[in-house]
């Protein structure tokens, strides 16, 4: 007996051991040089899992479009580009539609306070520009993360997206790479040309929608236009305006704020023109892997007009199971979005395997496709034309 009672008292004092140990929560560690001193937006992108499917999705196209003759694709590659593009072609057709753009601005009480409502499965009236021929990419920027290898981006929230009306249309790509306190490093050489929190300032789809901000300016220029990288929701600015930083160069570190709660970079390429106009698709500045490459297509009507909002897949035609997801650029009343000045594109998949694959879309009940051959370090371009399409008298 006494054995026993000792045994039962050891036991129920190592449970209440325990149970103290298990309530006493450890010391927060510090984080250091947050210091938010205004509440947490509510507003952040969402970074829900992709579900790859093997099917097509329900598609409820708008608006309804009469077809009045048979589907084509067509498909286009660029290996190895040959030349150095020097500028666009005109397009064939004049557009129906004159771009009206508000002005740029700094009052905050201009800035919009609501999305527009923006159209999907949508012929535009716009004629799209033309791609130049052979064209030379310009990967002039490194990856803005440390580290080598893959840029991983939000694949549901790409640039000219709205992750399904959830969100303003993206005029950037987002990743959350390294996590809060990242290191950022200058993408390559050029200038300081901002550096600044946005809070009182219109320098995005509204006032403090970036919250920390650095913007460079590179040495080079496209077609004697200047091109800038955007850093947006920073913590710990480590430049100033007018620094000179080179490649690689700790500008900021990954941070939250303005429209990001959650931490987060949001990185934008901007060309012509430092404003939330000039905006094109980071990932054809960005340097790919050796063992990736990019699709970068055109999907249009036979009369160059784009289609907007369409879903797309890419499947790999080595690989089993490997398929990503992307949609054609939306439109926007101030044309937020623009098509490269080399590729004139509307959609573009990125950190795609090498080997060969199968673009799929589907618009009204027609099926399109085109396969690809992609190249790891290099760009393969593709356009898809569809048949021609009719407004229904009831528009």
């Amino acid at each position: 007996m006494i054995q026993r009672n000792n045994g039962f008292l050891a036991l129920l004092s190592l449970i209440l051991i325990g149970l103290i140990s298990c309530t006493t929560p450890p010391e927060p560690e510090p984080v250091a040089n947050l210091e938010p001193t205004e509440p947490l937006p509510t507003l952040a992108p969402s970074a829900e899992p992709i579900v790859l499917v093997n099917e097509y999705p329900t598609f409820t196209p708008i608006p309804t479009l009469l077809p009045t003759n048979t589907p084509r694709a067509t498909s286009t590659q660029t290996a190895t580009p040959t030349s150095t593009a020097t500028s666009s072609p005109s397009p064939t057709l004049e557009p129906t539609e004159t771009a009206t753009r508000q002005p740029v601005s700094n009052n905050c009480a201009d800035a919009p306070s609501f999305a527009p409502d923006y159209k999907k499965y949508w012929l535009s009236d716009r004629v799209w520009p033309q791609p130049v021929e052979n064209p030379q990419p310009h990967f002039w920027m490194e990856k803005p993360l440390p580290g080598g290898g893959r840029y991983l981006i939000n694949p549901t929230f790409p640039y000219g997206w709205d992750q399904s009306g959830r969100l303003v249309m993206h005029t950037g790509v987002d990743s959350g790479g390294g996590g809060l306190g990242t290191k950022l490093p200058a993408v390559a050489d050029g200038t300081v040309v901002m550096a600044q929190s946005d809070k009182n300032e219109w320098l995005g789809f509204r006032c403090n929608w970036y919250g920390e901000l650095v913007v460079i300016e590179l040495d080079r220029k496209l077609n004697g236009k200047p091109v800038y990288a955007l850093y947006g929701h920073v913590l710990n600015i480590s430049v100033e305006v007018g620094d000179r930083v080179v490649r690689g160069q700790t500008v900021a570190e990954v941070g939250f704020g303005g429209a990001a709660s959650v931490p987060h970079l949001h990185f934008e390429v901007r060309v012509g023109e430092n404003n939330y106009f000039s905006t094109r698709n980071p990932m054809l500045w960005v340097r790919p892997p050796e063992t990736r490459g990019l699709i970068v297509g055109r999907l249009v009507d036979p009369n160059g007009r784009p289609w907007e909002g369409v879903w797309i897949s890419a499947r790999s035609l080595e690989q089993e199971g490997v398929e990503q997801v992307t949609w054609t650029y939306l439109d926007d009343p101030n044309h937020l979005v623009n098509p490269d000045e080399i590729y004139a594109e509307n959609f573009v998949f990125n950190d795609v395997p090498q080997g060969k694959h199968q673009l799929i879309l589907e618009i009204q009940d027609v099926r399109y496709s085109a396969q690809v051959d992609v190249v790891g370090g290099e760009i393969a371009t593709v356009e898809i034309i569809t048949e021609e399409f009719k407004r229904s008298e009831e528009e």
